[in-house]
């Protein structure tokens, strides 16, 4: 099946400039020089010169894609100026989400059973109205319950959860 795009596609934010994105990866670049120095972190980059991440460092000039993204290596937050400004966030793979499924459940049920009330719109049957106002905390519960089925299947294939 092909889809024929009759509106032009915009992105939801404003895009980063070159001067955007060159303070984003200053930021991480002066907290680990800070720590380390210029020569130890052009080193654990992958040998790169050390003036290339001094520059890179005050702003001069741009890191290539794969050196910046090396950067994850040395500090696993050094990409996340250039995330947030996009309204995202990066976690480990194997992060585990530690939400309470109780709550999610509990709001969806309470929203349920004031929708199926024999005082409601449709009574004891849900409306369309009704389902479609109790879809977000329905989805929060289905959510948090998946979480914890993931969770339990890791204990059962013996991976730590």
């Amino acid at each position: 099946m092909c889809l024929l795009m009759t509106a032009p596609v915009r992105p939801p934010v404003a895009l980063l400039t070159e001067d955007d994105a060159r303070e984003l990866l200053s930021r991480p670049l002066r907290k680990l020089c800070a720590e380390h120095g210029p020569t130890r972190v052009a080193k654990a980059l992958g040998g790169i010169d050390e003036k290339t991440v001094r520059n890179a460092r005050d702003e001069r000039s741009m890191l290539c894609l794969d050196t910046a993204a090396n950067l994850l290596a040395l500090d696993p937050h050094a990409l996340d100026g250039f995330l947030g400004h996009f309204g995202r966030r990066s976690v480990p793979l194997d992060a585990i989400c530690d939400i309470d499924a109780l709550p999610a459940m509990t709001g969806a049920v309470h929203k349920l059973v004031v929708a199926s009330a024999s005082s409601s719109d449709g009574g004891a049957a849900l409306t369309r109205n009704e389902l479609l106002d109790a879809k977000p905390d329905i989805r929060a519960a289905f959510d948090a319950l998946g979480a914890l089925l993931n969770r339990i299947d890791r204990f059962e294939r013996g991976v730590a959860a």
